[in-house]
């Protein structure tokens, strides 16, 4: 049985020594014989102590001679007491060597393992430093196009931003001028209004635009066939048109654009339904009045061409709501001959009268066609006997040559072989050429002859 003190001294050994050193292989053996040894003589003292208590316990058991056993009691326990702190000295020295000894191994494993710690330091740092010169080159390498791109992605930036700043300053310059075109829009709105609401004269300048942008439109300002303001007088009096749309053969035909609009603008004013009607309805019989204006200047008989009177309405609500008020105003204009127009209705009437225009434009084309292939054929039949008697000289030339050639060929051909021959020639550099005969003859003009016998 091992006493308690012996388990703790072990223990006490064991953590006082083992955990702070590292030996050797030689080292280790020569350590632990020692401590085998130290533990064994403690043993040896703990052993001495048990036995006491053994015999102790055994006398207090006993009923009888329990002085005497007192008496031994009393001296054992003075040896074991000096036994126990003869081993707590034995185990003071101990622990101290073991301390010593402790010491000295863990100074001496110090120093080796710095020494071995510097060492593999220094071969990791250096073996570092070269794999962090090539871990460097290998990020340079990967992160080289990443920074292209960036430097790329910058300068895209900056240019999407100059770009930006300069299309927000055209948006802004855009925002600007709409608004002072919203502001011009809105002025002439109000000065058109109170041209509208105002004198005859007023409505017949701004009805003038408007008829000239129709004809434009229609091709009859590109033909110059119509006339703005043309005085037209018969007799003592006169009347003036806003347009009037030439037809061909001489024909014209007046529109006018003065009709009163200042009822019907007062009542698109108007909020309540009853005083809208009230404008609505004199507004038609303006309308109404201004028919009977036109059939009075009787603009058909002051001029040829037409027998009716266009008077233009500048927009198709204006017309629809004198329509509305006044069902049988289209009827009522017709019987005074005055037929009411719209842009759209005006513009169909100016093309049409635009379609006469280029009919009779053709008409003129094919007389100048006409005019012009006659001439060109009296030209070509002028040309064609000239080129006819101009063959028949070239074929007298032609026979004249070809005599001429036999006439060189058999007299004088043969004299020239014959100086040839005595080396009259040796030194000339030119000597008599061959002349051939044009055997062709001209070829005749046969339809130009089949003319001439015509004629």
């Amino acid at each position: 049985m091992r006493h308690p003190y012996n388990m703790a001294l072990l223990s006490t050994a064991y953590e006082l020594t083992i955990p702070q050193m590292r030996f050797s292989r030689v080292e280790q053996p020569l350590f632990y014989r020692r401590i085998q040894e130290l533990l064994a003589e403690v043993l040896v003292m703990t052993q001495s102590l048990d036995i006491l208590i053994i015999l102790i316990a055994s006398g207090l058991g006993i009923g009888m001679g329990w002085l005497l056993a007192k008496v031994k009691f009393s001296t054992e326990l003075v040896r074991a007491e000096a036994k126990a702190q003869a081993a707590q000295g034995n185990k003071e020295s101990l622990v101290a060597e073991m301390e010593s000894v402790a010491s000295v191994v863990a100074r001496q494993n110090s120093e080796d393992f710095l020494r071995l710690a510097e060492e593999r330091l220094g071969k990791v740092q250096s073996e570092a430093n070269k794999d962090y010169d090539a871990r460097k080159k290998e990020v340079e390498l990967l992160v080289s196009p990443i920074k292209d791109h960036l430097e790329k992605l910058e300068k895209a930036t900056s240019e999407m931003e100059k770009n930006r700043e300069g299309a927000y300053q055209g948006i802004k310059r855009m925002v600007a001028g709409l608004q002072e075109q919203t502001t011009n829009l809105r002025d002439t709105n109000v000065k058109l209004s109170t041209a509208l609401r105002g004198s005859i004269k007023a409505r017949g300048n701004w009805g003038q635009v408007a008829l000239k942008n129709i004809a434009e439109a229609a091709g009859m300002l590109e033909h110059c066939d119509f006339d703005v303001e043309v005085t037209l007088k018969s007799g003592a009096g006169g009347a003036r048109v806003d347009l009037l749309a030439k037809i061909p053969n001489g024909g014209h035909v007046p529109v006018d654009s003065k009709v009163p609009l200042a009822a019907y603008w007062d009542g698109l004013d108007l909020d309540d339904g009853e005083a809208r009607a009230i404008k609505m309805k004199e507004h038609a019989n303006a309308v109404k009045k201004h028919i009977n204006d036109l059939a009075t200047r009787d603009y058909p008989r002051l001029m040829e061409g037409t027998d009716f009177t266009v008077m233009f309405i500048p927009a198709e609500p204006i017309l629809s709501t004198a329509f509305e008020y006044e069902p049988t105003l289209q009827e009522y204009a017709f019987s005074k001959h005055v037929l009411i127009v719209t842009p759209v209705t005006l513009l169909a009437l100016l093309r049409t009268v635009g379609l006469y225009w280029h009919q009779q434009s053709m008409a003129e084309n094919a007389r100048d066609i006409h005019a012009q292939a006659k001439e060109f054929y009296e030209r070509a039949a002028k040309f064609s006997h000239d080129l006819a008697k101009l063959g028949r000289n070239l074929n007298t030339v032609v026979g004249a040559y070809n005599d001429a050639v036999a006439t060189y060929d058999s007299r004088i051909v043969p004299s020239g072989r014959k100086l040839e021959s005595l080396k009259v020639t040796e030194g000339m550099q030119k000597t008599m050429a061959e002349l051939p005969e044009v055997g062709s003859s001209i070829r005749e003009i046969k339809h130009l002859s089949k003319v001439n016998e015509g004629e």
